[in-house]
């Protein structure tokens, strides 16, 4: 039996879960059919490399997955690291300002209003990103259901032999 890496302790390039599926189906279609049944007879080590392909595969889809979240958790961060950054620049600012007499209440007012704008920066930014990760993991969910209906259909396929 291969252990899922090509057969040569190579590790294969990743592998489509229709494509494995496609290749179970032709597996079952092709068995020899057992004479007087609906059963149909395959190689076992031919099933179970398939069965081991497909299990290699799908830690693939999750891992996609993990990176759309792990992207969006790097950009969130950014946007937060940058309001950090204009915060303390609006702070220095005002500090400044308030250290010369008359200008105190002007100092105040431009950092709140820095402030506010980046925290209005940061709310565009957050729901930017988590715009484009519900949209990422909506593609990612379309695939896993069409990869679970086609399971379902040869699971299906097998047990109606």
């Amino acid at each position: 039996m291969q252990d899922g890496r090509g057969g040569h302790g190579q590790p294969s390039q990743p592998v489509d879960i229709l494509m494995l599926l496609d290749r179970l189906e032709d597996l079952i279609s092709n068995g020899m059919r057992v004479p007087l049944s609906s059963r149909v007879m395959i190689e076992e080590e031919d099933a179970l490399a398939l069965i081991d392909q497909l299990r290699l595969a799908l830690p693939q889809e999750i891992k996609l997955a993990r990176r759309v979240v792990q992207e969006r958790q790097k950009i969130i961060t950014d946007a937060q690291a940058e309001a950090d950054k204009i915060l303390a620049v609006a702070k220095e600012r005002a500090e400044y300002l308030m250290a010369e007499q008359g200008l105190i209440n002007e100092a105040k007012a431009r950092a709140e209003e820095i402030l506010r704008q980046a925290k209005d920066n940061a709310k565009r930014s957050m729901g930017e990103v988590d715009g484009y990760a519900l949209r990422l993991l909506s593609e990612l969910e379309a695939v896993l259901e069409e990869d679970l209906e086609r399971i379902k259909h040869v699971k299906s396929a097998v047990t109606s032999r």
